[in-house]
This record gives structure tokens, sequence and C-alpha cells, in this order.
């Protein structure tokens, strides 16, 4: 058995001793990009975690707005004066995934709930807010770019114009590189423009927005390439997962997985991050591992909309 498979199995076996929010993670990342069975299985189990009834739809959601669980957060000390600029945005960005992960995974529809709670415009504003705040949407990278996607492309289909990527990916330009944090920043910010427009794996990339994101692959490649150990393993490998969804042939591909090879835990079958100079020595367990590892699965195996 290869060592993907090997993870996968290792992950899976020990499925109960995750937290919550790492089993949804890494069974509905799996459901969604391969169509795996069991994890698909496991999601069905799980609703009820997400949505104890339809009647509390309403309550469930006012709950995670006023009252969102803390989570470690990638650089937070840049991040903080942007998240006091906007305190809504995680509230809101967490309410939103739990909307899409309704309707993406169970086909249940709660928008109406949503937008009861906080009315369109509102949404809409807060996404109009952060596209005019370059700075902001750098620092705050994965946050800001998940929200904008959810709001102006997964969720509603109201064609607003404020998400323009070909400005995503100008805003790359403007970052300080020697800070190895904003470079985890660019990274994050690139390869989620291209996850979420593929709704978190579930749909392909438009043909006509192809230039633009190859365009940030491209650069990507480059500045890995060439800072090769400043880049943590978690960014290296989601990096090869929008490869896999673009279909771009990097490099980098060998390179790569055989750090993978050399970076397996002492504890049990799963990878850790300790070859690099920005090695995440606080995510070294096995459920704070579970994002890079369910990360190096899907950059094993073939997509399913590829």
């Amino acid at each position: 058995m290869d060592l993907p498979s090997q993870i996968r199995k290792y992950y899976l076996d020990n499925y109960t001793n995750l937290p919550f929010d790492k089993q949804f993670h890494f069974a509905s990342r799996l459901a969604a990009w391969s169509e795996d069975t069991t994890c698909q299985k496991f999601l069905m189990n799980q609703k009820s975690r997400l949505l104890p009834s339809q009647k509390s739809a309403h309550a469930m959601l006012d709950e995670l707005l006023h009252n969102p669980p803390e989570a470690a957060i990638n650089a937070a000390g840049l991040r903080t004066n942007y998240f006091l600029q906007y305190p809504n945005l995680r509230p809101l960005m967490l309410v939103l995934f739990r909307v899409r992960h309704l309707l993406a995974i169970y086909n249940t529809d709660i928008r109406a709930h949503l937008v009861l709670l906080v009315p369109y415009e509102q949404l809409h504003q807060l996404s109009r807010e952060l596209m005019e705040d370059h700075e902001a949407v750098r620092i705050l990278s994965t946050y800001a770019v998940n929200y904008v996607y959810l709001v102006e492309r997964i969720l509603f289909d109201v064609h607003a114009g404020v998400l323009d990527e070909k400005l995503l990916y100008s805003l790359g330009e403007g970052y300080n590189l020697e800070n190895k944090e904003k470079l985890l920043l660019l990274i994050y910010l690139y390869t989620h423009c291209i996850i979420g427009e593929t709704n978190f794996y579930v749909g392909k990339i438009p043909d006509a927005k192809k230039t633009v994101y190859n365009k940030m692959l491209l650069r990507l490649e480059t500045l890995i390439h060439d800072r090769y150990d400043d880049i943590n393993l978690d960014n290296k490998l989601e990096f090869l997962v929008c490869c896999k969804i673009m279909g771009y042939k990097t490099t980098l591909f060998g390179r790569i997985h055989q750090e993978c090879e050399q970076s397996i835990s002492k504890e049990g079958t799963f990878l850790v991050d300790t070859l690099n100079s920005a090695g995440q020595s606080n995510k070294t367990s096995f459920a704070g591992s579970e994002h890079r590892n369910v990360l190096y699965i899907m950059s094993a195996t073939n997509w399913q909309h590829g």
C-alpha cells in the first residue's frame, strides 16, 4: 500500500479520535475530491451535527454567528488589526460555510434562513468593502477570499461584479516576500481563489477563468522553487492540489512528495512538518495535522472533475 493510502487508512481507522471539525473536514474533502465512499458514509451520519432539525436552522445560524468557535489562525499577529477592522468577517464566513456545506453535501437549502438573519445586501456590502481594501485582502488572505467567493459566486447568483480574479492576481504583487508569513499568505490567497472557483472541489473551473488561475500557479511555482525551505508543507500540498484541479504539470511534484515521504510522524502514520524553516510546530498532533494529510492524499489521487 502506498503512503497516501496508508495515511488515508490511518485517519479512517482513527476517525473517532478526531474532533468533529477535523472529522468533517477530512471526510468532506475526500468525498468531494474522489467520491470516496467511506467518507460519504461518514458524512451522511454527521448531518445532525450540522443541522439538528430544519426548524432549528435559524437558531443554529444565529448561535454560530454570535458565538463562533475559537480556532488557531495562521499569521495571527499580522491579521489582528484587520479582524478588528472587520469584526463580522470570521463569524459570517463560518455561517456561510455552514449554509454551503448543507447545500452542497446534503442538498438542504437554508439560504432563506441566512438572509433573514443577515440580509443579502449586508453580505454583499462586506464583499465590496473587502475588495476595495487591497491590503486587508492581502493580509486576511484565505478569510477574505473564502468570504467573497461564498457570497459572490457559490451561494448567490447575483453577478454583482465584485469578484475580480484579475484584481486578486494583481494583489499578489504587493507582498513583502522577505517576510515568511506574508509568503504564506500569498500562497493561500492564490490557492483559495482556485479552490473557491470549484465550490470546494465539487465543480470544474470554467474555461474563461483558466488563464488567470494558471498565471497564479505559474507565479507560485516560481516562488516555491526559489524559496522552498521557507514554505510550510501545507502550503506546498495545497499548491499541488490546485495543480491537479487545473491540469497544471508542475516540476515540483516529485520534490514535494519526496519531502512528504521524509515527514512521517513518530506518533502514527501521518505527516508532520519538520524539514523546512517554516514548519508548523503547533500542528504536529494527529488532529492538528489533518489539514496537511488530507491535502497530501488529494494531491496523490485523481480529482473526479479532472
